[in-house]
Formats: structure tokens, C-alpha cells, sequence
């Protein structure tokens, strides 16, 4: 396909800094602060979830 026809369909090229910033960024760290926050502030139901998964209930 050239330039025309991926224009034509809303598409454009991402120029080099554009790729850069795209490239992961804060997507995993964020994840993990997301799911430590959880589990901190569930303690005791994560504990009591964690329980009933071990004693097979």
C-alpha cells in the first residue's frame, strides 16, 4: 500500500519520537502498584480468600 491509500482510511505513520513514547511506557509498573494496593487494602479478605483456596473449601 503507499502513502494514498492509508491516508485515505485514516490511517497515518508514526514518526520516530512517536514510536519511542509508545513503546511500553508506564503500563506494568502501573499494573503492579494497582495490584500491591489491592492486596493491601483487602488484607484480611485476601487472607480469608487465601485460607478457603488452601483448605480446598
Amino acid at each position: 500500500m503507499n502513502n494514498l491509500e492509508l491516508k485515505s482510511m485514516g490511517v497515518q505513520e508514526l514518526d520516530t519520537n512517536e514510536m519511542v513514547n509508545l513503546d511500553g511506557g508506564w503500563f506494568w509498573p502501573a499494573a503492579a502498584a494497582t495490584f500491591l494496593y489491592n492486596i493491601v487494602g483487602d488484607w484480611n479478605e485476601n487472607v480469608e480468600a487465601f485460607k478457603e483456596g488452601f483448605n480446598g473449601n
